[in-house]
Formats: C-alpha cells, structure tokens, sequence
C-alpha cells in the first residue's frame, strides 16, 4: 500500500477513534479495557486501542497512575476546545431575538470580581486565622465587592474546604486567585504573588475571561460525560458571540446524535439550570426565555481564542497535522490606540471598559472606587491621598499616572492635589527597630564596631536604633563578638504591606523589586481547591504509552499468517483465530463464496459444533442483501483472516 495512502487512512482511524472516545465519554475517566466499549460504526475497540498511543502523544488525552499502579486516561475538557475536527455536534439555529424576553442579565464579570479582590487585599492584606480561614472582617470586605452572588454559584454543588465559613460566591472567587497562582499561602496570611499578578493584569478582560472560562469548565462540571458533553456544547465555538440558542434545541440535538442515550435526570436538568445561572452570574452569558419552548441563551463572551487556549494545553503539534484546514482564531493585533481615563473637573474619573487593567490597579491606590459598569467611576479625594500615601504613592505619582493615561486634567485637580501635597506627608510615623543593651560596657563595644557605623544609630546610652533593613547582618556581626540578642522581636520587611507597583516610568509594565514575590512567575502546579468533576489530580502523572503487547495481549506470539494472508484453517485453529479477534474486538476478513466480506465479530455459539454471529461492516451489507447481523458456520467461508489495525501488525513482525 502507498505509503501516503496509508498515513492518510491512519490519520483517519485515529480521528474516528478520537470521535468515538469523545462520543462515549466526554471528560470522563476511564481505564484501558473500558475504550473498547466507545466502538462505534466502522471503530471497532481494537481500533480504539490502536489509536490510543498516538492520542497520548498529541496531549489529547492524557494518563494518570493511581497509588496501585492503574492507570486512567482521560480527554481534558479544556484540551478538547482545541481540537476542532470533532463534528459530534449539530449545528443550531439562531433564534429571533425578538421572541425572546430577556430573563437575567450577565453580571460585571468574575475577572472584575478578581481585579476588585486583588486591588483591596493589596491594600488591607487578608489574615488568617488560628483555625487556617479568612478572619470575618476581611471576608465581609471581599463579599461586599464582588459582584457575584451565592444564588449564582449555589446551585452547583461545589464542595471546598471550610464550606461553613465561606461563602458559595467567595468560595469561587477564592479558587480562581488559587487557580491562577495570584494568591499565596504564608502565616498567618495571604498575600499576592506580584510577577504572576503582573502577568495576569497585563491581559485584557477578553482573554482573562477565557482563561477563566476554561477554569470553571475543569473545576465545577461533575463527573458525568452527559453533562460534560452539555457544558462543552454550550460553549463551542460555532455559537455566535451575541446570539440567541435554545436549550431544549441543543439538548435535543444530542439526542438525535446520541451524545445524550437516555432521558436527563430530574438531578441532572437542575443542574444544566444552575450551570446557565452560574455562566450568567460569571458575565458570560444573558438568559431569556422562548414562549412555550423554554430557556434561551446568548453569550457576551466571544470565545475567539478558547481553541487556543484549549490547544496550548496539547503538549505536541502531531494530531493538529491530522487535520490543516481546523479554523485558527483571528491572530491579528488591534491597531486601535490605548484607551484612556476622563478626568473631570468634579474630580470624578470615568474608567472605560477597555482600560488597561495594570494602569486601573495603580488608580486602585490612588482614588476612591465608586462605582462599577460599563463605565466604572473612581474619585480623587483628600482621603484617597492619604491612601496613597500610606501606600507609597506621592501626590507626584498620583498627576503622573492621571497625566499618562488622561488626555487631559482639569486644572481643579491639579490644584487640589497640589494643596493636598502640601499637607501630606510632611512628616511620617515610621515602625522602628530597637536594639537594646543590658549594660553600658555592651554600648560601648558595639558603638566602637566601624563596619555597624551605617547600620546602627546610638540614641541613648544604651539604646540604638537599626537604619534600613540590615537586622539580619547586625544580628550575625554580634554573633562574632558574642553579643547577639537572645531573642527578637524584629519585624521582617515581608510582613508589611507592599502595594505591588505594576506600571513603570513610561506606563510600561514593571516590575516590583519591593515585594517578597517579585520574581519572575516560574512553573507552578494550580492550587485551586474546587474540583466538582473526577478526582484525577490527587494521582501522578502518566507520561509513558502504553506498548502494542499491553493493548493486545500476545501480539508478540501472534503467528504473522493470522492476519497477513487470509485462508482456511483447521476448524479448531479457526476457532482460536475467531476468539483472538473477539477478545481484541478486531476485525475478520470472510471470504464467502465469490465474495470478501468485512465484519466484527460478536460472539462464537455453541462448543464441538459451533457458529460465528458477526455484523457486516457498510463495504459488505450490499452482498449479504443489506443484512448488518448474521450466522456463520464454519463450514460456510473458504477463508478467514484477522484484520489487525494499520501499523500495529508491522510494527511487531
């Protein structure tokens, strides 16, 4: 066989199993022997199996080992949004907008729900308590600001640690910091990690919420591939970005494409309400309501790039090969010039939608938080100065950050802010460290010390006080002279409040060498702690594939004749053959008279005389007079022949 010929037919098994995999189990876990029972048409399990290595390799599908040693293999919902050859699922119809009322609209959004939380635990910090939970106060805070609600995310079942103190809501918006690494735990509080914080507010609200989009999807959808395959459907990317669909059209739908077997459950329906409410409530979706057919839905999230997204998560380009002509997202860079602030002269500032996040984070620390819509409204004020102040920000920095981003600023506030500058700030109450002798004689050997000169300032007898930061080198230096303090009460620099400073001189981003996490963001493994569907990450990766003789046991003792020739066969060797290809779920080849026919075995009847029930495959239904299903005694074929999948023969003979 040509050699292109049969890659292209490979390449087609392989997508067809994918298909078939997809179809049987959507997100949901399943074992080695469990993927035959995805066959489906001309799939037959050995086929499937077959396929398996090849999907492994792409990233498709991915392994996990538990503690024993079995193995489980999955398809990874956000993986699948990148993968868009599969057409398991019928198209829909738009609805017309105007038999639609309006039932709920979308939230603010859980990025905003996110950039809220993170600008004020910068600024107030989030404590934890002896019991390792969120101290009421701030958890009161956080809860005020957040736009979504309990009802939005209640309905969903999630469990999470501490569920008794926090909110569903906060829950949620807790998991997706958590999930993107922009909150770390360190007692007794957390604080934010500011290089990955940086990298996160460096996106816009579109790609965040993609970003997010895809968290929710792996988090919160149970482990049920009926309600994957509903979750999945619902945001393909062939759904318009503002157009209304009907649910019971798309449930409907995969019915009639069998995704869905059977009839939904009371528990189940419930759920697919909750998950729109919880999409409406996330800012991604509105819901309206068709008379007398139910639910309608749009999305306000184009998902233009959620196939990338879900195709970074493939670890190799192979599988993308299969198939060249897949829709690429729209690559093209907006050439439109950066949004900027309104400054008015009631001292108001009128944030547009499209602002850059990291500019928005810095105004965070210099004005009052008003309001927040599709514009959102910030304030200058006295207090506000003050707050920056505290924060690290001069009056300077307030009109070079509003200079920078406004095309213009009223000469009230730059008044104001001027007068203000004057009066703030002209003195400051700093927390000192004080080391402190028990003697004079002590005094008087440290103050002798040259190299402490700069560190320390005498400013009694026996008192001097630590300039900087340089405790740690003072402490060491009093070791050689046996004078280190037995105990200390010294605050570290990492237990003050550090506003990351995100913008740099020219409105770049920049990075904040001030704060204990400005590193630059290295690999780290998501610590959310929501996880709704199966429990796959408590187990270790599985990067290896798995080798023909552990897909097909024997392959290596196979008589090559088998399945390179077909001919007859003694009738106890041809019920071996027959039982080979059963156990395998692989094809036979049976010639009949003047005519070859290919078939699936499906079981072997009777012991001494014995019969083979087999269903005709689509190329042979017209020679035996479109009869999918039939007998076969033995004494019927002239010649039997086992169809191995391509490539899996020659690579063992």
């Amino acid at each position: 066989m040509n050699a292109g010929v049969s890659k292209k037919i490979e390449d087609t098994i392989t997508r067809s199993a994918l298909g078939c995999l997809f179809a049987r189990f959507a997100g949901h876990p399943f074992k080695l022997e469990q993927a035959r029972q995805a066959a489906k048409g001309e799939i037959s399990g050995a086929d499937i199996l077959a396929a398996l290595p090849a999907l492994l390799s792409s990233g498709i599908v991915s392994a996990v080992r538990k503690a024993w040693g079995e193995k489980l293999y999955y398809l990874s919902l956000p993986s699948l949004l990148g993968v868009p050859y599969i057409e398991a699922y019928p198209p829909l119809r738009e609805q017309d907008s105007g038999l639609i009322t309006l039932r709920r609209e979308a939230g603010t959004g859980l990025a905003l729900d996110l950039f809220h939380s993170l600008a004020w635990i910068a600024k107030h910090g989030l404590r934890i308590t002896a019991k390792g939970t969120i101290h009421q106060k701030e958890r009161s805070k956080l809860e005020g600001l957040i736009s979504l609600s309990d009802q939005d995310a209640v309905g969903l079942g999630l469990s999470y640690p501490h569920a008794d103190v926090y909110s569903p809501a906060l829950a949620v918006v807790l998991d997706m910091m958590l999930a993107k690494g922009l909150i770390v735990k360190d007692r007794p509080k957390w604080n934010l990690h500011s290089a990955r914080l940086s990298s996160w507010l460096s996106q816009d609200i579109q790609g965040m919420n993609e970003q997010l989009l895809l968290e929710v999807l792996q988090r919160y959808v149970p482990a049920d591939a009926r309600l994957q395959h509903i979750a999945l459907r619902l945001v393909a990317y062939d759904l318009q970005f503002g157009q209304w669909y009907s649910l019971e059209e798309l449930l409907d739908s995969l019915h009639e494409r069998a995704l869905l077997e059977e009839e939904l459950t009371t528990e189940q329906r419930v759920w697919i309400e909750a998950w729109l409410e919880a999409l409406c409530g996330f800012g991604f979706v509105e819901l309206g309501v068709i008379a007398a057919e139910g639910t309608a839905f749009r999305w306000l999230l184009d998902r233009k790039g959620l196939a990338s997204l879900g195709r970074e998560r493939v670890i190799s380009s192979k599988m993308a090969q299969i198939d060249d002509h897949a829709d690429e997202p729209n690559g093209e860079i907006s050439s439109r010039l950066p949004v900027g602030l309104i400054v008015q002269p009631d001292f108001e500032i009128l944030v547009p939608p499209d602002f850059s996040l990291a500019a928005r984070f810095e105004l965070e620390a210099c004005a009052e938080h008003v309001t927040t819509d599709v514009m959102s409204v910030y304030r200058i004020s006295r207090s506000a100065v003050d707050q920056a102040a505290a924060l690290g920000r001069s009056v300077q920095d307030i009109m070079d950050l509003l200079s920078r981003y406004a095309a213009t600023v009223p000469d009230s506030v730059r008044v104001a802010l001027e007068q203000w500058g004057r009066e703030i700030g002209r003195t400051e109450l700093m927390e000192a460290q004080l080391l402190r002798c028990a003697d004079l004689e002590a005094a008087e050997r440290i103050a002798s010390m040259s190299d402490l000169g700069e560190k320390l300032e005498r400013i009694g007898p026996q008192h001097f006080i630590v300039v900087g930061e340089q405790s740690a080198e003072i402490i060491k230096r009093l070791e050689t002279e046996r004078l280190a303090p037995v105990s200390s009460s010294l605050v570290s620099s990492s237990d003050r409040m550090v506003y990351p400073r995100l913008i740099g001189t020219h409105g770049e981003l920049g990075e904040d060498k001030g704060h204990p996490n400005s590193k630059p963001s290295e690999a780290f493994e998501a610590q959310g702690w929501i996880y709704k569907g199966a429990d796959l990450h408590f187990y270790e990766s599985e990067h290896g594939v798995p080798e023909p003789e552990e897909l097909f046991p024997g392959l290596t003792s196979l008589p090559s004749i088998w399945w390179k020739e077909s001919r007859p066969y003694h009738l106890s060797t041809a019920r071996k053959l027959v039982e080979l290809a059963l156990e395998w779920q692989t094809k036979l080849r049976v010639k009949v008279g003047d005519e070859e026919l290919l078939c699936l075995p499906l079981s072997v009847e009777g012991e001494e005389v014995w019969q083979l029930k087999v269903r005709c495959l689509s190329s042979s239904l017209t020679a035996w007079n479109g009869e999918a299903e039939r007998l076969l005694v033995p004494g019927e074929w002239l010649a039997i022949q086992l169809v191995l999948p391509e490539g899996i023969g020659q690579a063992f003979h």
